[in-house]
């Protein structure tokens, strides 16, 4: 039987933005990202320490030689002037890569073992009325 780990992220699913450059006084350049994403990065972490969800589980199955298949679930607010919704599907913007990335990036925000473990990846864009989330899961490949 192989090993997952689920978990949902309650916040709205966000895209990473492009990165901001500014110059110093002494001419190096700085990269960053704007505040919005940086809180959005670090409430996923809270969450994450919240709900105990980086268990031995967790570390297992990223610790599976062969790698991790993730299957991530995008369910993004749809827009307020909608009453209901007319398709499930969401084939507007945020792009699908850019939500994987901050997803990503939110999860494995300061810990040692990197997201470059994940090999396949599924993704999937919704819309939804009520409860914008994310919904994650990791297995573990197996060369069974």
């Amino acid at each position: 039987m192989t090993k997952e780990w689920r978990w949902t992220i309650n916040l709205p699913p966000m895209a990473t933005p492009r990165p901001q450059f500014r110059r110093t006084e002494k001419g190096q350049t700085i990269t960053y990202y704007h505040q919005a994403y940086v809180a959005y990065l670090d409430a996923i972490q809270e969450q994450l320490k919240k709900d105990e969800a980086l268990n031995d589980t967790f570390f297992e199955i990223l610790n599976t030689p062969l790698g991790v298949k993730a299957e991530i679930l995008f369910f993004v607010q749809a827009p307020k002037s909608q009453k209901r919704l007319n398709k499930l599907t969401r084939t507007t913007a945020p792009d699908i890569d850019n939500l994987l990335k901050a997803v990503l990036d939110g999860i494995f925000k300061g810990l040692d073992i990197k997201d470059s473990r994940i090999a396949l990846v599924s993704m999937g864009k919704f819309q939804e009325m009520d409860n914008p989330r994310t919904e994650v899961l990791f297995r573990g490949i197996s060369d069974e």
